[in-house]
């Protein structure tokens, strides 16, 4: 049975291997200099890529004995995570929108312009970047509510630390 770490680890290593793909080959249909909402795309996607394969990694790669430090990687998680969602959202939208063409549409038939595979790989392209932006907001609910129990677990524990005292200092004569 994995761990919630792994399990995130693992929702982690397939949201990059979803932007890999997306980045390789569906969003991969027009030259760089004819579409920069394409590169913008494939960069964002490759940068999910990496920094999702990097915290993925370091659950087997990296570990602290100190609490501290580990609740300030889950901080640095949660503040990446929201930076590539971010970035993830602005990327399909862009892609969604800029890549339809839709003010040449008006005007002339650019049907005869692309391929049924170049069609079917911007909807390809869009549907993994929709489900890339779901696994990462599944992994910062998950690292979100890991935070918040550590934190209600460390004040149980400082509260009963200060009863604790309290009552030691009661005992004495």
């Amino acid at each position: 049975m994995l761990s919630r770490k792994e399990l995130i680890a693992v929702i982690l290593m397939l949201s990059a291997v979803f932007s890999v793909l997306n980045a390789a080959i569906f969003a991969n249909t027009l030259p760089f200099y004819v579409s920069y909402e394409q590169l913008l795309q494939q960069v964002i996607s490759i940068g999910t890529a990496y920094l999702c394969i990097l915290y993925a990694l370091s659950t087997w790669m990296y570990h602290s004995n100190y609490s501290r430090t580990r609740q300030h990687m889950r901080y640095a998680l949660v503040m990446t995570l929201l930076v590539m969602i971010a970035a993830n959202i602005v990327a399909a939208i862009a892609h969604m929108k800029l890549l339809s063409f839709s003010i040449f549409k008006e005007t002339t038939d650019i049907s005869i312009l692309f391929s049924k595979f170049d069609v079917a790989c911007k909807s390809v392209s869009l549907g993994l970047s929709v489900l890339t932006i779901l696994l990462l907001i599944i992994v910062k609910l998950v690292v979100f509510v890991t935070i918040i129990r550590k934190h209600k677990k460390k004040q149980r524990k400082k509260i009963r630390r200060l009863k604790a005292a309290r009552e030691a200092l009661k005992a004495e004569p």
